[in-house]
């Protein structure tokens, strides 16, 4: 109970606040199409930077080994197309694309469970972020986690809204990043091998 009334109150001092800011554009607030959008906006802002106030959800492992039988480890396990939005940190506006996560298994032979692996992704999405960051977050997350990865690779590719409707208003740059851990790191083949699998996604459909 004591958390839902201090959700009510965030929203409540942050629907003030928006409500200035429409005063300060020249708007009025009390005008029909603007009468709830203070709390609308509070709501929107809450549910977009979740992961601040949040704990990060943990990664549920599953063993490869089964009946006795193990096996082989090096598996490289690719999760594509991991729809995402955040807030970028500079102008409060949102980033919008997709980030792949692509890991080695080792030799404890444990995978994750595949809905935890975008619950991580959505997690540091829900925040003030910047993609370069948000990428390494990931990486630092599945690396460090009870799948004891040989190597991580994630990248990310998104359109930024600070470039696309304000400023140089640019409605085809798309930012990529890429962060690399363990085995990823050094190994150039590697690294190519993910890239080429996804650009091979691209040409085909499993349905």
């Amino acid at each position: 109970m004591e958390e839902t009334l201090d959700q009510e109150k965030l929203v409540e001092e942050i629907a003030k606040r928006v409500r200035e800011i429409i005063e300060l554009l020249g708007e009025n607030p009390d005008r029909e199409g603007l009468r709830e959008t203070p709390i609308r906006v509070a709501k929107a802002l809450l549910e977009m930077t979740s992961g601040i106030r949040s704990p990060q959800p943990n990664i549920k492992v599953f063993s490869l080994k089964e009946n006795g039988r193990s096996s082989e480890e090096d598996q490289i396990v690719l999760v594509k197309n991991v729809s995402f939005s955040s807030l970028c940190e500079h102008h409060m506006l949102p980033f919008i694309g997709k980030i792949h996560v692509a890991y080695i298994v080792g030799q404890s032979r444990k995978v994750a469970g595949f809905s935890k692996i975008i619950r991580i992704v959505n997690y540091y999405a829900a925040r003030l972020q910047i993609q370069e960051r948000l990428v390494e977050q990931v990486a630092d997350a599945i690396m460090s986690s009870d799948i004891e990865p040989k190597g991580v690779m994630v990248i990310g590719d998104a359109i930024h809204m600070c470039a696309y409707v304000r400023g140089v208003k640019d409605k085809e740059a798309t930012l990529t990043s890429v962060a690399t851990r363990g085995v990823f790191k050094n190994n150039a083949s590697l690294r190519n091998y993910v890239f080429r699998l996804l650009e091979t996604s691209k040409r085909s459909t499993l349905l």
